[in-house]
């Protein structure tokens, strides 16, 4: 995804290169919501699922049921191939190519599809607003409104990131796991334990990249657990993007990758296999989908599944990053309200279950785990993930997060973390590089 500078639609969807093959379709026989969309020939409404296979399976299995109660037509099929989705739909976009609607929107891409008018705000669906919020829980649903209280994504699934803890390595360096380190500090100490004593070649096999997205997996999820989910990365006031994150917590959390970087118990550069299943890292971040990963590269491995680390002030809690994936409907549908049926109604309880059942991510419900209380008895290493899931945290909604995230890379995670500068000098070249950019 592209950043901006809040450009025109115009402007915006004319500078991306290319467009997809995808054509944007209509349906007969349903109503059409006021202010939505255009008239149409064909009969078909098209929606696009992320390339996971599991993940079109289940939007096909779902639409085969929805439509043989009802007269529709709908396709599902995967993103066209790019360098990224966000890229091929707004390449889509450019060229009149779009969908009718897309379920793998991350939130600043849900901004920045809200500026450009592509997206339809949820809340102007009748019936829309309440049954997000008896699916969600208000709390959960506030987390993916825009600062004015509207909704251009409904909140569909999401991968609670936690620290996995490698068993053999720990108990090789005579760890019991009621005595893993919790803190940032006791995993530093414990890390240069590990490490010097040979039972891992690093403590955390994560080296320190730029790229926007890496934050998801390091700096986020323990800046949410050090500020007990209070801090924030950027807030949005009206189309002014305002960095949030020049704080003490931002300050604690980079002196903590400061010193792993440091003390030689990180990788100065990304490994071409991962470490932590062949008990060569012992810490890693991730969702629940490490599990079967982790298991495909190592049958043998062991792991146990625990809340980001906290400084030694900050009791221990489970907010984390969300890593969410939404679902937005476009401003260009014939029919904005059939589209919303149907992912209103793969939003369902049983579809719910079954998605946890086929992909092992988290759908956003309130009380999954009692929903789906017997696929946890099954899958006791997936629950600590769902109990997370309530005090689990979205990206900053903003249009520009790419390019914002990128500059907090730039300028503050990599040169801190490797040693150049310090943690005030670094958010603070960071809060000036983005001022700047978004002027």
């Amino acid at each position: 995804m592209t950043g901006s500078d809040n450009p025109t639609r115009r402007t915006l969807l004319q500078g991306i290169a290319g467009a997809s093959t995808a054509a944007t379709l209509s349906i007969a026989g349903c109503t059409q919501i006021e202010g939505f969309g255009g008239g149409g020939d064909s009969s078909t409404l098209e929606f696009w699922s992320s390339p996971n296979e599991e993940e079109v399976s289940f939007h096909e299995s779902a639409a085969e049921e929805f439509t043989a109660d009802n007269d529709i037509e709908l396709e599902v099929r995967p993103v066209p191939e790019g360098d990224s989705s966000e890229e091929v739909v707004l390449s889509a976009l450019a060229s009149g190519t779009e969908p009718d609607a897309f379920a793998n929107v991350f939130p600043g891409f849900a901004a920045q599809l809200e500026v450009n008018d592509a997206a339809v705000n949820l809340y102007d669906i009748e019936g829309a607003k309440q049954a997000l919020t008896e699916r969600c829980g208000e709390e959960i649903l506030s987390r993916y409104e825009t600062p004015d209280g509207d909704l251009y994504q409904a909140p569909w699934k999401a991968n609670p990131v936690l620290f996995q803890y490698n068993d053999t390595v720990f108990e090789e360096a005579g760890y019991e796991e009621e005595d893993y380190p919790r803190t940032l500090d006791a995993l530093v100490e414990a890390g240069i334990e590990i490490v010097d004593s040979g039972a891992a070649e690093v403590l955390w096999d994560r080296a320190p990249l730029p790229t926007w997205y890496e934050r998801w997996f390091d700096f986020l999820p323990i800046y949410f657990a050090a500020s007990e989910g209070k801090a924030e990365m950027f807030t949005q006031n009206g189309e002014t993007t305002e960095p949030a994150f020049n704080n003490d917590t931002a300050v604690t959390v980079l002196q903590f990758f400061q010193d792993l970087f440091e003390s030689d118990l990180l990788p100065t550069q990304s490994s071409e296999n991962p470490k932590f299943p062949e008990n060569k890292a012992a810490i890693n971040t991730g969702g629940p989908w490490v599990v079967p990963y982790f298991e495909d590269v190592n049958e043998d491995v062991r792991m146990s599944h625990h809340t980001a680390p906290v400084p030694d002030d900050v009791e221990p809690n489970a907010h984390t990053y969300a890593d969410p994936k939404n679902t937005t409907v476009f401003q260009s549908s014939s029919n904005a309200e059939a589209v919303w049926s149907f992912t209103a109604f793969e939003l369902g309880e049983d579809w719910d279950v079954r998605l946890l059942e086929d992909t092992l991510q988290l759908p956003h419900r309130e009380g999954i785990i009692d929903s789906a209380s017997s696929f946890f008895e099954e899958n006791p290493d997936i629950k600590p993930y769902a109990e997370a899931l309530e005090t689990s945290h979205p990206p900053s909604y903003t249009p520009d997060y790419t390019k914002v995230m990128d500059i907090f890379g730039d300028e503050a995670f990599v040169p801190v973390v490797r040693g150049n500068r310090s943690p005030e000098k670094g958010l603070n070249a960071a809060e000036q590089k983005i001022t700047e950019e978004l002027e």
